[in-house]
């Protein structure tokens, strides 16, 4: 995990009552960014469909850029050299460039390197569980609950997690065969070096001044977070519960319809929309069908017009990774929509014809949107649930005189 910086350490953790944060995240109402510079932050809440916010425009699709060239740059060996990696390089790299992608780029290089051995790995699992259905929806259950359960720290801490899951998420719905399963953890950990790399040479070139006082990452906070909210009483703790059963669900589902390498869509719907509370869980299910729909006509169109032509492909995916970057906390719609088009287009790259498949995807995002509707249905938070404050040990008093 990222190391404290020299001098600095997170004194506070606060969480949620119901008058300061309505959407079950930990805040920090003394900083009006999106995260301070720990992670501990402001809500992150998706927009409507036709506004911005809460990030700046301009400002994130600039941030979006430079994370994805890594991406670009694999994409480009693995494509233009007929790489037996087939984008495992590249992928790794996208699931990488999601933690930390707030941060100055000397944080973000951290938690990216912390990031990119643990993605390997699950990746890695996700191929030797592929083979027995079972086992599949337990790794995927008992990781997604340890994702969810981030959010009893941090908003940043929780997209590290959601970033890992996902890693095992695509490699299960791969169905590769078990001797895959230690290229895919050199391959995915390798990507996720290189966006380390990346960040780390910006930081050294351009972008020191950028960092602050207040960077560093506090194990002892950390802890004290996740046993506060211990106990069913706590969103955050309902909310791993939750989220890991209906991943279970997702990839349960999907195997007993038989839907093969299409059927990880279930899951990774849920994994995208889901959130510890159930406003923000239902505008999400809104705004995901309508960028999937979106994406799913552009990445359709794309391979179709440019099929064979791998030099095209490569730049589309490099700037739908960008924009899958820039915008995931400018308008969560379009984020969707990118991200669809990346994983359409690389799909189809490797032999999945993207015009074939669209029905099923849009299947799968149906059928993973209903399962998220149906956790709080059958789950809700408590009405009076409630994050408690965790705070730093006072030093000890003067004694009196």
């Amino acid at each position: 995990m990222p190391t404290p910086a020299a001098g600095s350490e997170l004194r506070t953790a606060v969480t949620k009552t119901p008058e300061n944060s309505p959407d079950g995240l930990p805040t920090d109402p003394s900083d009006g960014r999106l995260y301070n510079a720990s992670g501990l932050a402001t809500r992150l809440r998706a927009s409507s469909l036709l506004a911005f916010g809460p990030s700046a425009p301009g400002p994130a699709l600039r941030r979006g850029a430079l994370i994805a060239l890594p991406i670009g740059v694999a994409l480009i060996i693995e494509f233009g050299f007929d790489s037996p990696t087939k984008g495992a390089i590249a992928t790794g790299a996208l699931l990488a460039g999601f933690p930390g992608l707030d941060a100055p780029a000397g944080p973000r290089a951290a938690w990216q390197a912390a990031a990119a051995p643990l993605i390997g790995l699950a990746a890695a699992l996700g191929i030797l569980t592929s083979e027995s259905a079972p086992l599949a929806v337990l790794a995927m259950g008992l990781l997604g609950a340890v994702a969810g359960y981030c959010f009893s720290v941090s908003l940043r801490l929780a997209i590290f997690g959601l970033s890992v899951s996902l890693a095992l998420m695509v490699a299960q719905g791969l169905f590769l065969e078990p001797a895959d399963a230690a290229p895919a953890l050199l391959y995915a950990t390798l990507g996720g070096l290189m966006q380390a790399a990346w960040s780390l040479l910006v930081w050294l070139v351009a972008d020191r001044d950028a960092d602050d006082e207040e960077s560093g990452w506090s194990r002892a906070a950390t802890a004290a977070a996740m046993r506060a909210n211990l106990t069913l009483g706590s969103a955050a703790a309902r909310h791993a519960i939750r989220f890991g059963v209906a991943l279970a669900a997702g990839v349960a589902l999907y195997r007993l319809l038989d839907m093969h390498v299409h059927g990880f869509w279930i899951p990774l719907t849920i994994l995208f929309v889901m959130r510890p509370e159930i406003d923000e869980t239902h505008r999400r299910l809104l705004l995901r069908a309508a960028g999937t729909v979106l994406g799913l006509i552009l990445a359709t169109a794309a391979a179709e017009a440019f099929r064979g032509d791998d030099l095209v492909i490569g730049a589309i995916l490099t700037v739908a990774a960008a924009l899958a970057f820039g915008l995931l906390t400018v308008q969560y719609a379009l984020f969707t929509a990118a991200i669809t088009v990346y994983v359409v287009l690389l799909s189809d790259t490797l032999g999945e014809t993207a015009f074939e498949a669209a029905d099923e995807r849009a299947i799968g995002t149906a059928l993973g949107i209903l399962i998220a509707f149906l956790a709080f249905a059958i789950w809700p938070n408590p009405r009076e649930g409630r994050w408690r404050k965790i705070a730093a040990p006072s030093p000890p008093a003067a004694p009196a005189r």
